[in-house]
């Protein structure tokens, strides 16, 4: 156990100790966690941003640093998942076929499909699940909605600025219904012309919306510029920093995430690393420093506890990631070894463990 906690000048703070409170901006949001070991880059940064002081965690025992809780699969998340992703699908079907918008079945996989998820912050976890790539748009709307949902949740918006998150994240990609589907589903990368055809999807998805009055003017305009970024290199507006609505800079870091660790018809997937990596270095020029900082300091805690596959087909268990500006990757092995991880590319899977119901059914 923890003994008595100790607030520090950051003057005082050397690297190796361990932070007692999280450490919190002006807008509530979470810059470093707590129970994150500072070191001379995350004292660095503090510097950086104004921050004065900490509280620190005096003395912690072993046997408390050696006890990481398994994140586990609930089968009720499960079937919320998969009753969204089936909604989605049959919404998709109808705005393809009619170019409608059935917001009454979107409204119901808000509320009753992903809210139940999203009040709760370790669903990040279930965006690792295994899909089939056919269904990768319909996964890719779901996950997109449920990760803005909790970044969201983690920037401290309240519950109907988070509910319009979710909406948004299901229609972001709803013009891709309107891309020829040779271009759509083409397995190898596409040629420039086809690139060109690809990025009108957001341009289609608003225009698909734009007259639908029971959806909210900030999801609309969330949904269209969703890929554009504050350095003015995204689209289709090529928008710059205060231009872009603060609901498309949440939703583009949920997508890049989830875009990345998805399996693809022209790409194999990431895993989460890869994707923490590409979000930081992209972090201070393209995308919202602060929802960044809160989505990539909420990844490093939900992560913890989360079973690994190595490449080398060893598995293991993570226990430490460190802070995401320098990651010090500590799995705990099959034989109790602990293994740092400094290579991503030797990461095959990183997955939740499944519940004993799952475990039984896969042995039966």
């Amino acid at each position: 156990m923890a003994d008595n906690n100790q607030h520090y000048n950051l003057e005082q703070v050397e690297p190796g100790m361990k932070l007692a409170e999280d450490i919190i901006n002006q807008r509530g949001n979470v810059l470093i966690a707590e129970g994150t070991i500072l070191d001379k880059s995350l004292l660095a940064h503090l510097l950086r941003l104004g921050v004065k002081d900490v509280q620190i965690e005096t003395t912690t025992s072993e046997q408390e640093q050696a006890q990481t809780p398994e994140v586990t699969l609930e089968e009720i998340k499960m079937q919320h998942l998969s009753n969204a992703v089936q909604k989605i699908k049959e919404s998709f079907r109808i705005i393809e076929k009619y170019k409608k918008i059935p917001i009454n079945i979107l409204q119901d996989i808000t509320d009753n499909e992903l809210w139940p998820l999203v009040s709760k912050h370790l669903s990040i976890n279930y965006t690792n699940l295994e899909h089939s790539k056919k269904d990768y748009l319909y996964d890719h709307s779901v996950n997109v909605a449920l990760l803005s949902g909790l970044l969201g949740l983690w920037s401290g918006y309240n519950k109907n600025q988070i509910s319009e998150l979710i909406l948004t994240g299901l229609l972001h990609d709803i013009g891709k219904t309107q891309i020829p589907p040779e271009i759509l589903n083409k397995p190898e990368n596409l040629t420039k012309d086809e690139l060109k055809v690809m990025q009108l999807h957001a341009t289609y998805s608003f225009s698909l919306i734009k007259e639908v009055a029971a959806i909210p003017q900030n999801v609309k305009f969330a949904v269209l510029q969703h890929h554009e970024r504050l350095d003015g290199s995204g689209y289709p507006g090529h928008f710059k920093q205060e231009k872009i609505h603060p609901y498309a800079r949440v939703v583009a870091i949920a997508d890049i995430y989830d875009a990345m660790t998805s399996e693809r018809n022209y790409s194999h997937k990431n895993n989460p690393f890869t994707a923490v990596q590409v979000l930081t270095k992209d972090m201070y020029s393209k995308l919202d420093a602060t929802l960044c900082t809160t989505f990539l300091t909420a990844f490093c805690n939900c992560i913890i506890g989360n079973k690994v596959q190595l490449k080398d087909g060893r598995e293991g268990e993570i226990i430490y990631t460190g802070h995401f500006l320098n990651f010090n990757l500590m799995i705990r092995m099959e034989n109790n070894e602990c293994l740092p991880i400094s290579d991503w590319q030797s990461i095959k899977e990183v997955t939740a463990f499944p519940t004993k119901s799952q475990e039984n059914e896969n042995q039966a």
